[in-house]
This record gives structure tokens, C-alpha cells and sequence, in this order.
């Protein structure tokens, strides 16, 4: 008796097969669609990172360049300095000879002396001397008064210095005492003016009416009025532009009653009308931190406490000659 086979059952078992083998390859290619997509992503983020990479490095190489060539013009200013000082001292040696007046002193402060006077006076530390005319100190000083402390009668690191000569009075500007004292050609202290004003006072000026004085804290000059020594007008604040002060030191009064100030850390000097309107800068090229200036009817003198230098200009602004200090 024959037996029966389906021909359909190998087939069936094929078509099985197959769809497996099918659901395999779909599974391998949605795999490896994947780890493309995975490696492309990688890559990507690498070369991303390699863009910042060169980016920071160009920063940084440029920053670098940069500070080379900082670096490479401070050093042209040191040696541009250097080569000054050389200069100046030579200067200094030829022309010493012809420094015969008051207000052209070489030291670190300027006194504040009229042009008639052939002696000076310097505010040191608790006390005034007074000085000859070829700038020695003399043996037995002619006026010697007050000692460090806050009294009325005192003074704390004293700075400025002016003198009222019509009027016989010395002005003195007691810097840590905040204020200023005002004493007699014989050495009597008087009264003191500028308390609760005041911060850090440093130099001043007397005119005919009115008593000037900087103040460093301040940033700013202060007019007082010397018959009641009241505060008249202020003006100054801190910064650079018109109008504006960036830590004043000395400052003085030439014949036409206009105000010169030493603009310190603006590297200046700064001119005001006697009312103490802005009028013009000077020597703002010229100078590195001016500490005092004096005016004569030919020339400005300013002491340079950077370089220590005392510098002599002509009243339109052309440098005459240098000395150091």
C-alpha cells in the first residue's frame, strides 16, 4: 500500500526559515543603522571639539602675542627711562649753577615762597623751618614751632605750605588732622579751618581774598574765603575728563589769579580761572605723576615724583629743561 506524502510541507518549512532569516538581517541592519548614526554623532562631537580647541589656541597664542608685545614696549619705556635719567643727570650738573631763586628748589615738596623772598619755609613733620637762600638748612632756625599731635596747637604729618606775607601769616595744611592751621610770622597758632570738610587735604594757595586748597581724598580743589575762612566753592570730581581731578597735589596762584594744579594721577597739570572754572590741561604728555607746581613770570616749574624730575616749562607749554631730584 502507498503512502501519501504533502508536497506543501517542505515549503511551508522554507517560507519559515526565511522569515527568520529576514527578522535577523532587518535586526543586524537597524544595528548597524545605529552604530553609523552613534559614529557619526562621535565624530561630530570630536570635530566640534577640535574647532574649540583651535579656537582656544588661537586665543590663547594671540593673547600670548599680545602680551610679548606689551611686555616688548615696557621695556622700550624702561630703557626710553633710563636714557632720561642719564640725560637729566647731566643736565642736572650743567645747570645746577643757575638755580638761584625760591621757586625753583630741587627737593621732594615744594614750599610755597613769593617771588620777594629771598628765604623759604618747608612744612616737616610736627614743625616749620626755614631755610637759606642756597637751600641749607639754617643752624639756629629762625622760626621753628609746633609738635605732632591733634591739638589746637599741634600738627599731624603736615604738607602744604603758603604764606600770606601782606598779612603776616603762615597757612599750614595739617594732612591727618584734616584741616588747616593758620600761624603767625612769630609762631603763635591763630585758628584752624576746614574740620568736617576736609578728608585728606595736601596742597594750597593763598590770593588776595580767598585760601585754595586740593584734597586728594576728594578728588577735588576748595575755595575758602580768608576774611571768615567759609567754604566759598568746590569743585572737581574724580576722573580725567573737563572738570574732573584724579588724586591733586600742590597747586599755586600766578599773576592773573588763575589756579594751577597738579593733577597727579591724571599725569597733568590742570589750569582754573580764580573762581575756579576749568580753563585748559597742560603738559598732559609730558609728565608722569606731578606731585607741586610753581609759576613764574616766565616759565612753569613741576616737580615730577615719578621720575624725579623738577621740570621747567615755558608758559606756552614747550619743555626748557629738566633736573633731578
Amino acid at each position: 500500500m502507498a503512502t501519501n506524502v504533502s508536497i506543501n510541507e517542505p515549503t511551508n518549512e522554507f517560507a519559515r526559515f526565511d522569515g527568520v532569516a529576514t527578522d535577523i538581517t532587518n535586526t543586524f541592519q537597524l544595528l548597524i543603522n545605529q552604530l553609523i548614526a552613534r559614529r557619526d554623532a562621535l565624530l561630530r562631537e570630536l570635530q566640534q571639539k577640535k574647532k574649540n580647541y583651535i579656537s582656544k589656541e588661537t586665543t590663547r597664542r594671540d593673547a600670548l602675542e599680545e602680551l610679548k608685545q606689551q611686555i616688548g614696549l615696557l621695556s622700550l619705556r624702561v630703557n626710553e627711562n633710563k636714557d632720561l635719567q642719564q640725560q637729566t643727570t647731566d643736565l642736572y650738573k650743567q645747570r645746577m649753577e643757575h638755580l638761584q631763586t625760591p621757586t625753583q628748589l630741587p627737593l621732594p615738596f615744594f614750599s610755597s615762597p613769593t617771588l620777594s623772598r629771598l628765604q623759604t619755609q618747608i612744612a616737616e613733620f610736627g614743625e616749620i623751618k626755614e631755610w637759606n637762600q642756597d637751600y641749607s638748612l639754617k643752624k639756629r632756625p629762625v622760626l621753628a614751632v609746633g609738635k605732632t599731635g591733634k591739638a589746637k596747637d599741634e600738627l599731624y604729618l603736615p604738607r602744604g605750605l603758603a604764606l600770606d606775607e601782606p598779612n603776616q601769616l603762615i597757612y599750614v595744611v595739617d594732612y591727618d588732622n584734616k584741616r588747616v592751621q593758620v600761624v603767625s610770622v612769630t609762631g603763635k597758632f591763630l585758628r584752624r579751618f576746614g574740620q568736617g570738610i576736609l578728608q585728606s587735604p595736601w596742597g594750597i594757595a593763598v590770593s588776595e581774598d580767598n585760601v585754595y586748597v586740593t584734597d586728594c581724598f576728594l578728588h577735588a580743589v576748595l575755595q575758602f574765603r580768608k576774611k571768615d575762612y567759609e567754604l566759598v566753592r568746590r569743585t572737581g570730581t574724580e576722573g580725567e575728563g573737563e572738570g574732573q581731578l584724579n588724586n591733586p597735589r600742590g597747586l599755586c596762584i600766578d599773576y592773573n589769579g588763575d589756579v594751577y594744579v597738579a593733577d597727579s594721577s591724571n599725569n597733568r597739570v590742570y589750569v582754573f580761572y580764580k573762581v575756579l572754572d576749568f580753563l585748559k590741561h597742560l603738559f598732559t604728555q609730558q609728565l608722569w605723576s606731578p606731585r607741586d607746581v610753581k609759576v613764574t613770570p616766565s616759565s612753569v616749574v613741576v616737580l615730577d615724583w615719578s621720575p624725579n624730575c623738577v621740570h621747567f616749562f615755558s608758559r606756552s607749554g614747550a619743555l626748557l629743561r629738566s633736573c633731578v631730584t
